[in-house]
């Protein structure tokens, strides 16, 4: 796991917080429609919901 997240702020495994980084929880960063269309150099992806709630990105 990458980092950890119980409410404050989200933290490395080690304990130590996150710096420098933007956070979203997955309801505000997928919103309703489950899937978040991401452009990065000239590429789209698409990170979206599993129907058993895991994340996928996709190219």
């Amino acid at each position: 796991m990458l980092f950890s997240w119980s409410g404050g702020a989200p933290t490395l495994p080690a304990g130590r917080p996150l710096t420098n980084c933007t956070y979203y929880p997955k309801p505000r960063l997928l919103g309703s429609s489950g899937q978040l269309i991401i452009h990065h150099e000239q590429r789209r992806y698409v990170l979206r919901r599993t129907k058993s709630g895991k994340l996928i990105l996709n190219a």
